[in-house]
């Protein structure tokens, strides 16, 4: 059986709406462009994907995803599809296995040839014939993700199966990631060949140290593939990230199976997450700065104005510093709230020009807000609004403010 190739590209799996057929369409070439190779399809609001997984597809519903998977060949991006059974399934019900098979079937016979099963997000507890017959949810899932390995090897001739765990990052373990008894077992049972998702110390982790991910290959007896939420929004909307591909060391394809990430609900907010990704996956040793910056440039080249002025490249800047990461600001937005912690707190005779870059910052927000109504694409426009819009009424305050 040939090697799995080392997974790196897009999780299409958060809570919220999902993308559409275009959005879809356009990741393809966000992806080849960055060199990266797999598109999962798990959007957790796809009813068919969670909350109603035995429901079969409908024609039309697997026209569609004929076409994603059509698009996904001719771009040389592997398709995943996801199902979540963990919700309510029996796993020691004939009829929800064969409900579960018969899907993948369908799927198989669309071309599909990866899959994933997801059983993140649910209770961790069985009901009282699951756990009469297999003893422990980790026994209960090893036992399904095998058995649907052995079915789909006799539709497939060569598939590949990835699983999501209910623990699947570090503070989930208890006590911890190596003692911890469901991951054990997990690792244990799950037969070789099948791919774990793990998360890292978090379910959004700022950083993926090297010995943590050593102690998860320990105790899983594989090494994972990262989950990678670093970009992702769903927990809180307010929030949006627009910083690069960081806080992961250089050397983390050898301590992984794969990196997908799974980022921000509104598409067109991740060109950031994804080409970052793929240049620290082609070029790990650039500095994060050097990253950011070259990703920001071919970004900026994007916003093409339906009429008046093109966005800036310091403009840009100013708002994905402010927009950055979970774990902090960029080197602009640092900036900024100095200046404003300056004038907050000290006497005007002492702002050192404080108040000048904070009038400066206020314009520039404006002339953002203004470009940004004007975008020729309007997906780019949408996903940025509430937040552009907040930042230039932040910015009007502070003016008045200070004129005060």
């Amino acid at each position: 059986m040939p090697p799995n190739p080392f997974l790196s590209g897009v999780i299409e799996g958060f809570y919220g709406k999902p993308w559409t057929p275009g959005e879809r369409r356009q990741l393809l070439g966000w992806l080849q462009r960055a060199g990266l190779n797999a598109y999962l399809h798990g959007p957790k609001d796809d009813l068919k994907h969670r909350a109603l997984w035995r429901a079969p597809y409908t024609d039309e519903e697997l026209a569609a995803l004929r076409e994603i998977i059509r698009d996904c060949d001719a771009h040389g991006i592997t398709y995943i599809h996801a199902l979540a059974p963990g919700l309510d399934i029996r796993f020691s019900d004939p009829a929800d296995f064969d409900a579960l098979l018969d899907k993948l079937e369908a799927l198989a016979g669309l071309g599909v040839t990866t899959f994933a099963l997801l059983f993140d997000d649910i209770p961790a507890r069985l009901n009282a014939a699951d756990q009469a017959r297999f003893g422990t949810p980790a026994a209960a899932q090893a036992w399904l993700a095998n058995e649907v390995l052995a079915r789909l090897r006799t539709m497939i001739p060569f598939p590949r199966l990835l699983f999501c765990p209910t623990v699947y990052c570090g503070e989930m373990a208890r006590p911890s990631v190596a003692e911890d008894p469901y991951l054990r077992e997990l690792g244990a049972k799950l037969a070789p060949a099948i791919d774990v998702f793990w998360t890292g110390p978090h379910i959004v982790s700022e950083t993926l140290p090297v010995d943590h991910l050593e102690e998860v290959a320990a105790v899983l007896g594989r090494a994972p593939v990262i989950w990678d939420n670093l970009h992702a929004n769903d927990y809180d909307m307010r929030r949006l990230y627009l910083g690069p591909y960081a806080g992961r060391p250089p050397n983390l394809r050898e301590h992984t199976a794969g990196v997908m990430i799974n980022p921000n609900c509104q598409f067109a907010a991740n060109f950031m997450a994804v080409h970052s990704l793929g240049r620290f996956l082609r070029r790990p040793e650039l500095p994060i700065e050097e990253n950011y910056r070259r990703t920001l440039e071919e970004w900026v080249e994007t916003f093409e104005p339906a009429a008046g002025e093109r966005m800036t490249f310091e403009e840009l800047k100013d708002l994905a510093d402010l927009l950055y990461l979970p774990g902090g600001f960029g080197e602009a937005a640092r900036r900024f709230f100095a200046d404003l912690e300056t004038v907050r707190r000290q006497p005007p005779e002492s702002w050192a020009g404080a108040d000048g870059r904070l009038e400066e910052w206020a314009w520039q927000m404006e002339a953002v807000c203004d470009k940004r109504t004007k975008l020729a694409d309007r997906g780019l426009a949408h996903a940025l609004y509430a937040h552009v819009w907040e930042l230039k009424e932040i910015g009007q305050f502070i003016g008045d403010w200070l004129a005060w």
